[in-house]
């Protein structure tokens, strides 16, 4: 610590107290001494990183039986206090972009998609870095990458980035996070180039902070030049197989069927994109080749056949899978090569389900 006053906050409880061994990791992101999916491991990184990039020091100290206390050592402010100023009166537009949202924390992903969506984007998520370059794989047209920092997985966001840019030159990235040392801050500094959001924040923040990214990317002008042009397409979608791994379209309005459905499928080795309606899917067919769609026959809006009918008009070698709690319909009869998934199903049904459907495709 650099010498000088500071102030300190100490927080102290009276539980069971840390180990030596526990109290030497308490800090470092992930670890966690809770049951798996209970925690996360990154509320004490978060709270060192905020430490450290206000030149403070943080310290714990514990013992078996007797408790805990944390303190947080932050440099005292000689400065006077800042005046109350106005909030930001600026109007916070959306627009119409199609923004790819990862987060590893669902309730977050579920809230930033759903505030995106009343703000008029069309929006694509992934859970993971790796399920995020998936979706840039695709071929599908992506105007900002929406990432949060610190993910689990072995691919990390900068490195998502990166490779974004190579296959997408004109997308933009906005990274968000609640902890940020040594990823993309240094020193206490935002890296040059980069863009954060920091949490939490509110629907205005994220809404003016989007404008301010999109507006600011490398070639933004031919990007929108090119959005704007009737009936335009991203050039050359890359086929699923050439990636080594089949890309599979799931539509299924229903939230929580459609990321169990979704997790089985990646378990299973497919690349799966998601859409929650017939609209949306239709509109990522038409700028991405996929190998076999899973659809649900009673969405609403676009019945799930009249899906089919535009996805095998688009793809006519598609494999096509309907999923449905009614097994007396015939619909999917009237589609060559198409199988019917009765609900409820187990992953080994829709296993055989989709590996039919890709045999009896045209």
């Amino acid at each position: 610590m650099k010498a000088g006053q500071y102030v300190v906050l100490a927080v102290t409880d009276t539980g069971s107290g840390m180990t030596e061994a526990v109290k030497e990791q308490a800090f470092e992101p992930f670890f966690s001494t809770k049951p798996e999916g209970k925690g996360s491991g990154l509320g004490l990184s978060m709270v060192y990183g905020f430490v450290k990039q206000s030149g403070g020091h943080v310290k714990i100290y514990s013992q078996t039986g007797q408790g805990t206390t944390v303190k947080l050592y932050l440099a005292r402010s000689f400065r006077s206090e800042d005046r109350v100023t106005a909030a930001d009166n600026v109007p916070a537009t959306g627009g119409t972009e199609t923004i790819l949202v990862a987060e590893d924390d669902e309730g977050v992903r579920t809230t930033v998609v759903e505030m995106l969506s009343d703000l008029g984007y069309y929006v694509l998520k992934a859970k993971d870095a790796q399920s995020a370059l998936t979706v840039v794989e695709s071929g599908a047209h992506i105007d900002l990458l929406f990432t949060d920092v610190v993910m689990p997985g072995p691919l990390k966001s900068p490195e998502l980035a990166r490779m974004a840019r190579a296959r997408l030159p004109d997308i933009a990235v906005l990274y968000t996070s609640g902890y940020t040392e040594d990823s993309i801050v240094h020193g206490g500094r935002l890296d040059p180039g980069l863009e954060l959001l920091s949490k939490p924040y509110t629907r205005e923040e994220l809404a003016r902070k989007i404008r301010h990214v999109l507006a600011t990317r490398p070639q933004a002008g031919r990007a929108a030049a090119d959005a704007a042009r009737p009936n335009s397409k991203p050039a050359g979608p890359r086929h699923a197989e050439t990636a080594g791994k089949l890309k599979l379209l799931l539509v299924e309005d229903d939230a929580f069927i459609r990321m169990d459905t979704a997790e089985i499928l990646q378990d299973l080795g497919y690349d799966v994109i998601e859409a929650e309606s017939g609209e949306a899917g239709a509109d990522i067919l038409g700028h991405t080749v996929v190998d076999i769609v899973v659809v649900d026959l009673g969405l609403p809006g676009m019945p799930g056949s009249a899906f089919a009918a535009r996805a095998r008009e688009a793809l006519p070698s598609v494999g096509l899978v309907f999923a449905t709690g009614d097994s007396d319909l015939p619909v999917a009869n009237r589609l060559s090569g198409s199988v019917l998934l009765t609900k409820p199903f187990n992953s080994a049904a829709l296993e055989r389900a989709v590996k039919t459907a890709l045999q009896q495709r045209p």
